[in-house]
């Protein structure tokens, strides 16, 4: 919207480490979602809070992370709808008058560091990411690394694998699966490819191919420049060593990206859905074993990537799932500074699964964790309350005894994440109400949230997520309407900011702004 973007910083005890982090957020690809975004958190910095404490690998606990808990701490936040990926500063009627700059941003926010921070003098440099910013990081980290050249710089970006190529009974190369509408009546396609095949020229309204490897824009036709938009067809030509951190069944794919519903309605759309996630984790499977277990790289890199695949349908990969006993973020200490802790064949692990007991004609999330096993029609009230509140934990939200408003504020936040673990408006109140009231203890796996299930009037009740809603001092509602949606792998994308500088305190990262662009 014009308005400054910025990130959060804290100081590190260790000036030669830097891990600096992307912020997600979803995207759009239509005037109409733009537009239900630009006064969101995604769309403008006005209502951005002045600080936020730093988790996973920006943690400064040294139980918690510790190879990275000296480091100076970064979190770049996102405004610009377009993965970190455009350069379009200049808006105009094709962008519907907004920034695609997320890139410019990054570019901007890197050059401050390096002359107020010593990020020119790092030598060991970690650019993580999730959902849009894991996006952001896979298409940055070559930049960055080019930029610092005295630096060894990877990245490890969660849940940013968008998308899976189709399988080969499905579109043809190089497009992702077919959509579940297709899918359920027994055919192939999805909207992007549709327009492709109608013969519509897709435009880059990001401006995203200035930032774009040029290698990979060389090994497709003019016509097909957009594939290098896909992680599946741009890693093949990213330089950088890339730790990637993915669920086989991505819900947001499978559910926001892809429209399989929820909540089935009968059995027959139950079956479907369970064949559509089989198909998705098959896409999955399939297009990380043909690039980065096999190491198909166009430029020999000094050790090989790494990925931890879970067989789990959440949309990031919680901190208690395991493959074979083994966890990510130990496995990605180990895999960045080449520790050798672990054998190099740990490095990569994409969990497989057999039929599970009652669903034995489908392969379908298999991991023991709770939060990665399908659901089908989402159980009953306890269980997505529970679900609703250990996703909001997961992001941060609660805090014990912490205010129910900046409980609220950070499910604004998070409004995605919220939609795929059912959430709803009164949910989310009653969970943030029995915070501000209660301890929430550091681990919440198998903790009951003990709130009155006689206030859930209306458990189908959305407001949090649609534009009628009414905004409200202690509620989630918002009277913009942003609504957070995925933009699909190929859409055209929103930008909106220039650039912000921020300022910290331990342990709290500290937000100020400053004009730089």
């Amino acid at each position: 919207d014009g308005t400054m973007a910025g990130y959060y910083i804290r100081d590190g005890t260790n000036p030669s480490l830097f891990v600096i982090h992307l912020k997600g957020g979803g995207g759009c690809s239509t005037q109409e979602d733009c537009d239900s975004r630009v006064n969101s958190t995604v769309g403008t910095s006005r209502d951005w809070k002045v600080d936020k404490v730093g988790g996973g690998f920006l943690s400064q606990d040294c139980d918690e992370n510790p190879d990275f808990c000296e480091a100076t701490a970064v979190h770049v936040m996102y405004c610009t709808s377009d993965g970190h990926r455009g350069t379009n500063d200049q808006p105009s009627e094709l962008s519907w008058g907004y920034y695609f700059d997320g890139h410019l941003n990054f570019v901007a926010i890197i050059e401050k560091l390096i002359a107020e921070k010593g990020l020119g003098d790092a030598t060991n440099v970690l650019l993580t990411g999730g959902s849009a910013g894991a996006v952001g990081a896979l298409f940055n980290v070559d930049w960055l690394a080019d930029r610092l050249t005295d630096a060894t710089v990877k990245t490890a970006p969660s849940a940013g694998w968008y998308s899976p190529n189709a399988l080969d009974d499905d579109l043809p190369v190089p497009h992702q699966p077919s959509d579940f509408d297709h899918f359920s009546r027994g055919e192939n396609g999805n909207p992007f490819y549709n327009s492709i095949q109608a013969g519509v020229v897709p435009v880059d309204v990001w401006k995203a191919k200035n930032s774009m490897s040029p290698d990979c824009l060389a090994a497709y036709s003019d016509d097909e420049w957009w594939s290098c938009l896909s992680a599946r067809w741009a890693y093949k030509y990213i330089k950088s060593p890339i730790y990637m951190i993915h669920t086989q069944y991505d819900s947001n794919q499978i559910f926001s990206g892809n429209q399989a519903p929820h909540a089935p309605v009968n059995d027959t759309e139950l079956d479907a859905v369970k064949r559509y996630i089989q198909m998705w984790g098959n896409a999955t499977r399939e297009s990380l074993e043909e690039t980065i277990v096999i190491d198909d790289v166009a430029f020999p890199k000094a050790h090989s990537d790494g990925i931890f695949s879970a067989s789990c349908i959440t949309h990031g990969t919680p901190g208690n799932v395991a493959i074979d006993g083994y966890y990510v973020n130990p496995l990605v200490h180990d895999w960045f500074f080449q520790n050798g802790k672990y054998d190099a064949d740990k490095y990569k692990l994409i969990e497989s699964c057999e039929p599970l007991e009652g669903n034995e004609e489908y392969v379908i999330p298999c991991n023991s964790a709770t939060a990665c096993a399908y659901k089908g029609n989402g159980g009953g009230e306890k269980e997505v309350v529970m679900r609703c509140a250990k996703r909001l934990d997961m992001e941060g939200c609660l805090q014990s005894f912490g205010p129910k408003k900046d409980c609220f504020s950070c499910a604004r936040d998070n409004t995605d994440a919220l939609v795929e673990a059912g959430c709803t408006s009164k949910i989310v109140e009653l969970v943030c109400k029995y915070a501000e009231e209660n301890d929430i203890f550091d681990e919440f796996e198998g903790r009951e949230v003990d709130v009155d299930f006689d206030e859930l009037d209306n458990p189908d009740d959305d407001c949090i997520f649609k534009s009628e809603c009414e905004d409200s001092s202690d509620g989630i509602g918002s009277s913009s309407g942003a609504v957070i949606r995925y933009a699909p792998a190929y859409g055209s994308v929103l930008m909106l900011g220039m650039i912000t500088f921020l300022v910290v305190s331990s342990p709290f990262i500290n937000l100020c702004n400053i004009i730089i662009l």
